[in-house]
């Protein structure tokens, strides 16, 4: 699909995934490292969670499909190869560090070049000289303030999802840059804010008080409908983790909760009383009729009971059975046994470390006429040094003796 692409990463947490979709798309993705590796190869988790610069398991998922070479960016000689190679790249992509600086501050790019650039917030503004790190970033977005019971501290992802949101942006907004270049032969530079890709992850809640709608809270996002004062949850402990099920008492879901209701009667958690009720009324009247708010806990009670005595599968068995919204809450290890994600070849097996095979997700989408494959496993350090720098720049052997003598690859 890129196969005439080529694209030049100055690898850094958000561009991976950047990088990566790339890659996969078929661009030949060239990322450049410190000498003594890139951030990303000391991102958790480890192979037998034991450290190492090739260890990483988060550089495994995000790098395949990508040739690595070593290379100091911030000294002449290091300056002048990255020139070379830029010049030979239809797309760059870089990140700013920790003080808000880029790697390609100063350089020259060519004209026809398109270059993405992701900063954490934005290159001005009040927050430009924040910390770039997840979870100043992702608290910044909005969405911890949607996750969590409303009377405890929000709860964070348990993973970098402002990086991951960031490369995915990055990645369609150079795919743009592509499609622009194509009408009238000239580059551009774009400015990826990580923490705006990240308010994807809030559905841009974040801007629902400046347009004049209401505000989300955690109170209203967590629970499915409000029982005087008590929330109907979205979330239930079960035998085997968490299930999401949705008790809604709104006019255009109410029918699930009745089929909830036949569901927990049958399972005799709820009395043979409620098999009439009119759930719509029942949610209209909580706040201010103790009936209807008794109601209401009473099938709260009876989906909490009967949750804990039953595991995600049987739980997603009976919401198809009765006809009712749910969804198991996966785990990591979930979602790595999972038939289904098995049985779609979302998983590759790939070579790392210590010839060690590891599962890798093995792409991000799946297209009918176009398929991602794992070409190549996330780079060693420095795999790929001499076959670029020697075959692509024409250096000789000594040369690169010189440039790895004076810490420059």
């Amino acid at each position: 699909m890129l196969r005439d692409v080529r694209v030049l990463e100055i690898s850094a947490a958000p561009t991976m995934l950047a990088g990566q979709i790339l890659g996969d798309l078929g661009a030949d993705v060239v990322t450049i490292e410190p000498p003594g590796g890139a951030t990303g190869r000391r991102l958790e988790p480890f192979i037998d969670n034991i450290p190492g610069l090739d260890r990483s398991l988060t550089w495994q998922a995000l790098n395949r499909n990508k040739r690595g070479i070593t290379l100091r960016h911030d000294c002449a000689d290091g300056r002048a190869l990255l020139e070379r190679l830029i010049e030979r790249c239809d797309i760059v992509l870089e990140a700013a560090s920790e003080d808000g600086s880029l790697p390609l501050e100063g350089l020259s790019l060519p004209s026809n070049v398109v270059h993405c650039a992701t900063t954490a917030f934005s290159k001005s503004g009040p927050k430009a000289a924040y910390r770039a790190e997840d979870l100043v970033l992702m608290a910044a977005s909005g969405a911890p303030a949607l996750a969590g019971d409303a009377d405890r501290p929000p709860v964070f992802f348990p993973v970098p999802q402002a990086m991951m949101e960031a490369g995915a942006e990055a990645a369609v907004a150079a795919l743009a840059g592509l499609v622009a270049r194509d009408r009238d032969g000239l580059g551009q530079t774009i400015d990826v804010s990580v923490r705006t890709a990240a308010m994807m992850s809030a559905l841009s809640r974040a801007f629902a008080g400046f347009s004049g709608e209401k505000a989300v809270t955690r109170s209203s996002a967590v629970g499915s409908g409000l029982t005087g004062g008590r929330l109907a949850p979205s979330m239930y402990a079960c035998a085997d983790g968490h299930m999401m099920i949705s008790v809604v008492f709104g006019a255009g879901f109410v029918a699930t909760t009745r089929q909830i209701a036949k569901w927990a009667i049958d399972e005799g958690a709820l009395g043979a009383e409620f098999a009439q009720a009119d759930w719509l009324t029942t949610g209209r009247k909580a706040s201010s009729d103790p009936a209807a708010r008794a109601s209401i806990d009473a099938l709260v009670d009876a989906v909490s009971r009967l949750c804990l005595t039953k595991t995600k599968d049987e739980l997603t068995a009976a919401a198809r059975h009765y006809g009712f919204m749910a969804a198991p809450v996966m785990t990591m290890a979930d979602i790595a046994n999972s038939h289904q994600y098995r049985k779609r070849g979302l998983f590759a097996t790939v070579e790392a470390t210590d010839r060690r095979s590891i599962d890798v997700p093995a792409r991000f989408i799946q297209f009918s006429n176009y398929r991602i494959d794992v070409r190549r496993p996330a780079p060693r350090l420095s795999e790929h040094t001499a076959e670029l720098l020697i075959g692509e720049l024409g250096l000789s052997t000594t040369e690169i003796q010189a440039l790895f003598v004076h810490g420059i690859i």
